[in-house]
C-alpha cells in the first residue's frame, strides 16, 4: 500500500519558512539516523572545489567507510544555498555530468544490508528545472552502482518526479515510492529501506520517502543481488559507474548527502518529533525475533 504522492509549493523568503527549512537540513537527519554513517558530505567541510577529494564529515563506527572523490564537472557555490542556511556554507553545483563518487565499491552489497538491518539516503538539494530526453529523463541523486537508486525523472521544465527504485536480480527496476516536486527549490530528502527477510540472496522488506520531514510515500521493496556483482561505487548527484564517467547527472544544486545503516522505525518518529532523548544513543533494527 502507498501513500498518495503529494506536492510541496514552493518555500517562500519569510523567516518562519526559513527557520523550518534551515532546522530540518541541518538537525534532521542527525536527530532522526542516530546510526553508523558510509558516507557523509556538506560543503565547504567535505569540499569546496579546490580540489577532487571530498571528505566524509561524519565517519562514524561502521565497519566500512566511504571516501569519496569529485568526477565530472561540479562548482562550489555559497550563491545557491537553501532559505536559512549556515553562514559561511555552500552547495555542490551541478549540471548533469558531475557528482560524487564513493568507495569501495559494493559497499551496499545485500550481506550488509541485511545485516545493518536496510540503509537510508539522505539529500538536501534542489533541480533547477533542466531536463532531457535522454535516459527517460532520469536525474540521479544517490545511486548504488546504477541499481538502487533516489532519483528525480524530469521529462519538462515544470514539473519532476522524485522516486526510489530497486532492482531486480536481472536488473529491472521497480519503483517503490514517490513524489512530485517542483524546479528551484529546496527540499530535504530522506529514503529509508527497512529490510526484514533475506530470500535467495535477495532483501525484502519497506521503503520510506521523507520529505521535508513528512513521510509523503511507502511501499514494498525488495533489493535484488544484481548491483552486488557490478563492482561499481556509490554516485551522488550522478550514476554510480566507473571512476570517470559522469552520467545520468542531476541539473541542480546538492547542500548535503548521506548514505547510512538505518535504526529502527520508531528512532526516525521520535526523531522527527524532536527527541532529545534519543541523543548519545544507538539503535539497531529488530525483526522481531527473540533476543535481536
Amino acid at each position: 500500500m502507498k501513500k498518495k504522492k503529494g506536492s510541496l509549493k514552493k518555500l517562500t523568503a519569510m523567516p518562519a519558512a526559513a527557520s523550518a527549512f534551515a532546522l530540518a537540513a541541518s538537525a534532521a537527519h542527525g536527530q532522526a539516523f542516530l546510526n553508523d554513517y558510509l558516507f557523509s558530505a556538506n560543503f565547504p567541510a567535505s569540499w569546496n572545489g579546490t580540489s577532487t577529494t571530498v571528505n566524509s564529515d561524519k565517519p562514524g563506527p561502521y565497519p566500512i567507510v566511504g571516501s569519496g572523490f569529485q568526477s565530472g564537472t561540479a562548482t562550489y557555490t555559497t550563491s545557491t544555498v537553501p532559505p536559512g542556511a549556515t553562514a559561511g556554507t555552500g552547495s555542490m553545483a551541478l549540471s548533469g555530468v558531475g557528482g560524487i563518487k564513493v568507495t569501495p565499491t559494493d559497499a551496499l552489497n545485500n550481506a550488509a544490508v541485511y545485516a545493518g538491518g536496510g540503509f537510508a539516503f539522505n539529500i538536501d538539494f534542489m533541480w533547477n528545472g533542466g531536463f532531457s530526453s535522454s535516459f527517460g529523463g532520469v536525474q540521479k541523486l544517490i545511486d548504488y552502482a546504477g541499481t538502487e537508486s533516489l532519483q528525480l525523472v524530469a521529462k519538462n521544465a515544470t514539473s519532476a518526479t522524485l522516486e526510489m527504485v530497486f532492482a531486480n536480480d536481472a536488473g529491472v527496476e521497480s519503483t517503490a515510492v514517490s513524489y512530485t516536486i517542483a524546479p528551484n527549490t529546496w527540499y530535504n530528502t530522506s529514503m529509508i529501506f527497512y529490510g526484514t527477510s533475506l530470500s535467495g540472496g535477495d532483501v525484502s522488506g519497506t521503503a520510506d520517502l521523507y520529505v521535508n520531514g513528512s513521510l509523503q510515500s511507502y511501499g514494498a521493496a525488495t533489493k535484488g543481488t544484481y548491483g552486488d556483482g557490478l563492482n561499481r561505487p556509490i554516485g551522488i548527484g550522478e550514476f554510480g559507474y566507473g571512476h570517470t564517467t559522469s552520467i545520468i547527472g542531476l541539473d541542480g544544486d546538492i547542500y548535503s548527502a548521506s548514505i547510512q545503516v538505518v535504526p529502527e522505525p520508531s528512532t526516525l518518529a521520535l526523531g522527527a518529533m524532536g527527541g532529545l532523548g534519543l541523543l548519545g544513543m544507538r539503535w539497531r533494527f529488530r525483526r522481531g525475533k527473540a533476543g535481536a
